[in-house]
């Protein structure tokens, strides 16, 4: 084999590692994705929700664009002014699936929302008094909706099988790689 055709077989299989990472990367997401539907994973424990309270200053929708794979996110967006003197605005994320009248007609009303702060302020549960208008229940069977459609769409014997081939062909390369060098490097020595 001439000198330059392995020089570009060994940089080719030189990347041969990433498939064979790529492999048991997508059995691990599969994996976490089906465990993260079945059960109470889905969604945040109510302890564990923080409670805003105070008066909703403004609200808007929210499109986020993402320029690779072309996808957007839409959502709510409401400004809470918290009862404590002094303290900032908070901005809470509440879903497109609320209707937009509902959001609409929480200005200027004061409000106690539970919220995720670790997932970018996500609201669970909006009490205007007494009455919920967004409930726990609710954003808990969305969530949980969610969850198990992403574990359905990563689940399939498909996607088994193509990992097993990516890691199958990962595996080869990286061997083809080393048996390279190690032909490349005879070769020098054969010519030195």
């Amino acid at each position: 084999m001439p000198g330059f055709v392995r020089k570009i077989l060994i940089f080719i299989t030189g990347y041969a590692w990433l498939l064979l990472l790529a492999g048991p990367g997508l059995i691990a997401l599969s994996v976490y994705s089906g465990w993260k539907a079945d059960g109470d994973h889905a969604y945040t424990a109510r302890e564990s929700l923080e409670t805003v309270t105070g008066t909703v200053t403004q609200a808007s929708e929210v499109t986020v664009k993402r320029k690779r794979r072309s996808t957007t996110k839409q959502y709510y967006e409401i400004t809470v002014q918290p009862d404590a003197p002094g303290a900032e605005p908070r901005k809470l994320r509440i879903d497109h699936s609320t209707p937009q009248q509902l959001v609409g007609n929480l200005i200027d009303e004061k409000v106690t929302a539970l919220v995720d702060s670790s997932d970018n302020s996500l609201v669970y549960e909006v009490s205007v008094g007494s009455t919920a208008v967004i409930s726990y229940a609710t954003t808990q069977q969305r969530l949980q909706a969610e969850a198990t459609s992403s574990a359905q769409s990563f689940s399939g014997a498909g996607l088994w099988i193509f990992a097993v081939l990516l890691t199958l062909v990962g595996a080869a390369g990286v061997w083809s790689n080393r048996k390279l060098r190690a032909a490349h490097g005879a070769a020098q020595l054969a010519a030195a």
